[in-house]
């Protein structure tokens, strides 16, 4: 119990210390405070508290950044291409869609996918397969997916909202939808 009592005092003693502000002399280094003379007894300097916070100097503000910080265009890159061996999977891919070979074309792509995996055009075919198989809102993310992934290039994003578009008209939230398109009419090359 004592050792409990000790560190209670200690703890309040150190609390207690924290809240008084820090004091200054009233007498710079090496001279005797105003009212005392050194030989008097006690005499030492008085202590003032502070009347002022000191800050430091603040910078201008300024209004406009310069040149170099403004933002820049966008910068355009090529359309997306497929790599052979993912333009060979795409095409057996679309075959079997037509077929009505959906898992078979969801295979094919997922080995696409595997080989290109940032490649937005894999993700918008992916996102058509998810259309035929009536599941809407995995392709509103394949799309959306798709679009993060192109940026820059405008006729693959103009692919992906149409794409997103689709999705939302399926899912009857024709405003939203009709914003998509207006999206893809935007970004569509001339």
């Amino acid at each position: 119990m004592p050792v409990f009592r000790i560190l209670t005092l200690t703890a309040l003693l150190a609390i207690a210390g924290c809240s008084f502000a820090p004091f200054k002399t009233g007498a710079t280094k090496g001279e005797a405070p105003a009212g005392s003379t050194p030989s008097e007894p006690g005499a030492g300097p008085v202590l003032t508290a502070p009347t002022e916070i000191e800050q430091p100097d603040a910078e201008p503000v300024i209004d406009t950044p310069p040149p170099s910080q403004l933002p820049r265009e966008r910068p355009r890159s090529p359309p997306a291409t497929l790599s052979p061996a993912s333009r060979t999977l795409v095409t057996q891919a679309q075959a079997q869609r037509k077929k009505g070979d959906l898992p078979g074309a969801t295979v094919s792509l997922e080995r696409a996918l595997r080989i290109e995996p940032r490649n937005p055009l894999l993700w918008l075919e992916m996102g058509r397969l998810r259309m035929d198989q009536h599941n809407y809102l995995q392709a509103e993310n394949m799309g959306r997916k798709a679009l993060s992934m192109s940026v820059g290039d405008d006729s693959t994003q103009s692919a992906a909202w149409r794409l997103i578009a689709d999705s939302l008209r399926a899912r009857d939230r024709n405003p939203e939808a009709e914003e998509a398109m207006d999206r893809a009419r935007a970004l569509a090359p001339r």
